[in-house]
């Protein structure tokens, strides 16, 4: 997208960084000319569907955005739920849910534009209400990742791949296992309500009403993406029957809308691609692959391995936990993910945790922050300059206490009793 181009730009000039796609382009071939590590296992990501999952979904978004199909799915959520302050909390968590489904993991821009022009339109002064608006959209573009399959969920199985071999969970299964996360995803925008509420009454019907008047009616492309999407679905509720991984069905229906009968794609949808995240990620999945050519995976594990035998799965858990949550303020969370996945998958398999519950796990884990910087995604929202740093911190180390207590109260619990925490 644009939009997402031209931010990851601005950022990289306003903290002086080296650009991101010219070092994940020579990570991998550092690893091979300097580590000598084998070029199969270095680029063999680029052989799964994760880099290709996540080219899909940005510009199956383009499409999507241009056509202002976006818009209208979050215009009319939003409405839905009322439009007054509270109608917009729960109206971001059902649009958020809506467009995670269509573009898993590719809903933070849009709806960080949504958050900060809808504050704009209606001149609230940086605050609670501000913090409110902006938190919900923050965390209805991520959390859905919990129980709606994902490329972080893919990219963690392909880490651990070399350890617990394919992990293939279907898109029903994927939501049927982590079910009971909708629960707590549908807690915190209620928590938000609570946290942030308003100093006067916002009733914001009537501007979204307008704008979506200024979209008119639906447009015939926007229901040729409808289509599309509706074969997507049928699709990834099918994986049980046809057999192929639910990410490849996000590269191949998206660039059907190039193909007659569809046709609504344009070049400049495919250009605009932001094909640096699509290295990125393969570049940090690279890491893991190396990591375990080299066997690397098995020293950590053997360091982190006597600290932990002998006790609970419990105790397993929460040690994990605690180490992701301290090294999400030295590393992103993706970096987590590539660097540690494959011991940490190495300790769950020798404890007999099934590899798919410990994926999740991770996954729920990484997004444990407290401050801006720590996660990227969270960082976009706080950049736009409408939630007070104090603000920000309460709101992350609730969430992060609360993620904590449901999942060692309910989620583990939950897994033990459907059968699906161990192998």
């Amino acid at each position: 997208m644009v939009f997402s181009n031209n931010s990851l730009r601005n950022s990289n000039l306003y903290f002086c960084n080296i650009n991101q796609t010219a070092v994940s382009i020579l990570l991998p071939v550092a690893y091979v000319v300097i580590a000598h590590a084998p070029a199969a296992a270095v680029f063999s990501p680029w052989s799964t569907y994760i880099p290709w999952f996540i080219i899909g979904g940005l510009f199956l978004a383009n499409v999507m955005e241009r056509t202002n199909l976006l818009k209208r799915i979050a215009y009319n959520s939003i409405l839905l739920t009322g439009a007054s302050y509270n109608g917009i909390i729960w109206g971001l968590a059902i649009a958020g849910v809506i467009l995670f489904l269509l573009i898993p993991g590719n809903t933070v821009f849009p709806l960080a534009a949504l958050a900060y022009g809808l504050c704009k339109a209606l001149n609230l002064k940086v605050g609670k209400e501000t913090a409110g608006i902006t938190m919900a959209a923050a965390i209805s573009s991520l959390l859905p990742g919990w129980f709606i399959f994902n490329a972080n969920y893919g990219l963690l199985t392909g880490l651990g791949k070399g350890v617990a071999g394919e992990v293939n969970l279907t898109w029903i299964q994927y939501l049927m296992y982590n079910s009971i996360n909708i629960l707590f995803y549908a807690f915190m925008f209620w928590i938000i309500t609570k946290m942030f509420k308003p100093s006067v009454p916002i009733n914001a019907k009537d501007y979204f009403k307008s704008q979506l008047e200024k979209l008119g009616k639906m447009s015939f492309d926007e229901k040729k993406v409808l289509i599309m999407s509706v074969m997507l679905f049928a699709f990834l509720l099918t994986t049980q029957y046809h057999k192929i991984e639910a990410g490849w069905g996000f590269i191949i229906f998206p660039m059907l809308l190039y193909f007659p009968g569809l046709s609504v794609a344009t070049n400049e949808d495919l250009k605009n691609v932001n094909y640096g995240m699509a290295i990125f990620t393969a570049a940090c999945m690279g890491i893991g692959t190396t990591a375990g050519a080299l066997g690397l995976g098995k020293v950590v594990a053997s360091v982190i391995m006597p600290i932990l035998a002998g006790k609970g799965i419990m105790f397993i858990f929460g040690t994990v936990y605690t180490m992701i949550f301290s090294l999400n303020f030295l590393m992103t969370p993706l970096a987590i993910m590539s660097a540690f996945t494959l011991p940490l998958t190495e300790i769950a398999m020798s404890f007999g945790i099934n590899p798919a519950a410990w994926y999740m796990f991770i996954q729920i884990a990484v997004d444990a922050i407290i401050l801006p910087y720590e996660y990227v995604l969270y960082l976009i929202f706080f950049s736009f300059g409408i939630v007070k740093l104090s603000d920000f911190v309460k709101f992350q180390a609730v969430k992060t206490i609360l993620t904590m207590i449901f999942v060692f109260t309910i989620l583990i619990p939950f897994w033990r009793m459907i059968g699906f925490l161990m192998m």
